[in-house]
């Protein structure tokens, strides 16, 4: 974005004009729930959250915050949103709750409340000057039994998460609620945090990727999703299975083209996902149909799941388990794919180890894994949506 407008005087129509568009931005990608934005006014010096007409008047009476330049407007970098797990969605917008990592900002500590479940998650960042910066509690209007803070080193960042979602007992009953959390780094697993009871989740990703966390909370944390920053266009989350070959010649790869459309996935299956092949299709109507990834040992049965014009992927859950015969490895079992529409599946055998992992419409990009006799693993590319 042109920073120019920052150095004009700030009546003139140059500035005006700046102002807003880079407060449409702002708005856009780094809004709470409520629509408020932190004020990067000198004054406020980025901590006060107001509205869009509060932080112009801000800023044409005091001046925008010294250093709030083009490295800072890139706060708003664009992410990809995974999940939500948990509670999906609620009526009111205070039950929304989002956590962005600002541009040169490392996430340094978590503080967690919680008993038999999670009560209140909070954050905190340090800056490229050694500012410590808390973010709002989220969460925690039925405090919890105990308090747990999760303190990072300066080498080490968080690549995955795990829990359980399960329904909240005693006062406030009934809620779909988080029961538990894990919080995955490059160094170690910190939790789990709260009662791993009801149904699982996990999800990895690269390292590098982490943006955020969001979701949805009220007297407990009902729902958690992750920002992820979309790295030269996409965002890649995974991989579940295992990598039991891990050379250069048994890895896959789906990747949509712009403008391009998937319209079918073509599964090999048994009692385990043999092969996938995808086909696409262009702007121009034009068919185009992948490598075949996987199927050194064929399946049973072949089945397809065809797309409507307006039906798009908006997650996966599946099995994995270790396959019979010669070669007994961990590989993919079974595969659901789940649209704007439908589930479509379960292909193959469902066993007990599980996963799930949903993410936001429109961000589709395409999957990723290895394979060999049968797909080994699987992940997801997203294109960034936030």
């Amino acid at each position: 974005m042109d920073t120019s407008w920052m150095s004009e005087p700030r009546s003139s129509t140059a500035f005006l004009k700046g102002l807003g568009e880079f407060l449409d931005v702002e708005c856009k990608k780094n809004a709470n729930g409520a629509g408020e934005i932190k004020c990067p006014c000198v004054k406020c010096t980025n901590n006060l959250s107001v509205t869009r007409d509060k932080a112009t008047q801000h800023i044409i009476c005091n001046g925008i915050m010294k250093g709030y330049n083009a490295d800072h407007l890139q706060i708003g970098k664009e992410v990809a949103q995974v999940g939500i797990w948990g509670t999906k969605s609620k009526g009111s917008p205070h039950n929304h709750w989002s956590f962005r990592l600002e541009n040169n900002h490392k996430l340094k500590k978590i503080t967690i409340d919680h008993g038999d479940l999670i009560f209140s998650l909070m954050f905190t960042t340090e800056d490229d000057r050694g500012t410590f910066n808390d973010s709002k509690k989220f969460g925690g209007w039925n405090g919890g039994n105990e308090e747990s803070e999760v303190t990072l080193d300066f080498d080490e960042e968080i690549i995955g998460i795990n829990g359980t979602v399960g329904v909240s007992t005693g006062t406030y009953a009934g809620y779909t609620i988080i029961s538990s959390l894990s919080f995955i780094t490059n160094k170690t697993t910190h939790g789990p945090f709260g009662q791993t009871i009801g149904t699982p989740f996990d999800v990895p990703w690269n390292k590098g990727s982490f943006g955020g966390f969001y979701g949805l909370a009220g007297y407990y944390i009902d729902g958690i999703g992750v920002y992820l920053k979309a790295s030269q266009e996409t965002a890649r989350v995974g991989l579940w299975g295992t990598e039991f070959h891990t050379g250069p010649q048994y890895r896959w790869s789906f990747c949509l083209e712009e403008n391009f459309k998937l319209t079918k996935i073509t599964i090999d299956h048994g009692d385990m996902i043999s092969s996938l092949t995808f086909t696409s299709e262009d702007c121009m109507g034009s068919a185009h149909v992948s490598n075949k990834a996987g199927g050194y040992k064929d399946g049973t049965a072949v089945s397809e799941v065809s797309l409507a014009w307006d039906e798009e992927i908006i997650g996966m859950n599946g099995t994995f388990g270790v396959s019979s015969g010669t070669c007994g490895g961990k590989t993919i079992s079974s595969l659901c794919f789940i649209t704007n529409k439908r589930s479509h599946g379960p292909f193959g055998r469902v066993t007990r180890t599980s996963f799930s992992v949903p993410w936001s419409k429109g961000s589709f990009a395409g999957f990723y894994g290895t394979a060999s006799y049968y797909i080994d693993s699987i992940g997801v590319y997203l294109r960034a949506t936030a």
